[in-house]
């Protein structure tokens, strides 16, 4: 694949941040949001998700309908700090690999995030490592809630193609959830999906032969 590859776009959380989704389930299970795990399965609820991922919703309004849907009365802070529990760091190693494929690649990245989670990054990347963002690392950072498009539509990617006049024969992308992989090459990507629990993003990209 190594010889066709110019660009590579990175997912983030999973692939190069460490998140915990249940660390999140159990503190939204401390701020009084019982059965958080299977009530945000049904359709029509987890699409609450979806638009402040797509910043359709700000933070206010999302936690007004999580409490009309828990029938809990919820603070604002109290679900900000319950969203950002899954939330680990980036080690460093991930980084020098983003710095030494710079070298050869168009590097990208595309986040399904929202505003909550986007600043706490941010914070927890610029304490632990200096850096105050993604954007010295690759050539343009987009974020789902910025873009108004979340994976897995391929609206997303082809947005991400036609801005940056991408071949999307010569592009890689790289998501550790499969449906997003689908939509990537629904969009005519190449696409890959990282199981994390028989590897790391390391162990792809010397699979890969990059």
């Amino acid at each position: 694949m190594q010889g066709q590859i110019k660009n590579i776009i990175f997912d983030l959380g999973g692939v190069l941040f460490d998140i915990d989704y249940t660390r999140t389930i159990g503190a939204m299970e401390k701020i009084g949001v019982k059965d958080f795990d299977k009530i945000f399965t049904q359709k029509n609820q987890s699409d609450l998700f979806n638009r402040l991922e797509e910043g359709k919703i700000s933070a206010e309004e999302f936690t007004k309908e999580l409490s009309e849907i828990s029938g809990v009365p919820l603070k604002k802070k109290d679900v900000e700090w319950a969203l950002n529990t899954m939330l680990f760091n980036m080690p460093t190693h991930r980084f020098d690999l983003l710095d030494l494929l710079k070298t050869r690649y168009r590097l990208f990245l595309y986040s399904n995030i929202n505003e909550v989670h986007a600043k706490e990054i941010h914070r927890v990347i610029k304490e632990t490592h200096g850096f105050p963002d993604f954007n010295k690392h690759f050539e343009k950072v987009y974020y789902s809630f910025e873009l108004g498009i979340r994976k897995p539509k391929p609206d997303g990617f082809l947005a991400i193609i036609r801005e940056q006049k991408l071949n999307p024969e010569e592009t890689l992308f790289i998501d550790d959830s499969p449906q997003h992989v689908e939509g990537a090459k629904k969009a005519g990507l190449h696409a890959v999906w990282l199981n994390l629990k028989q590897q790391d993003v390391h162990g792809m990209i010397e699979e890969l032969g990059l």
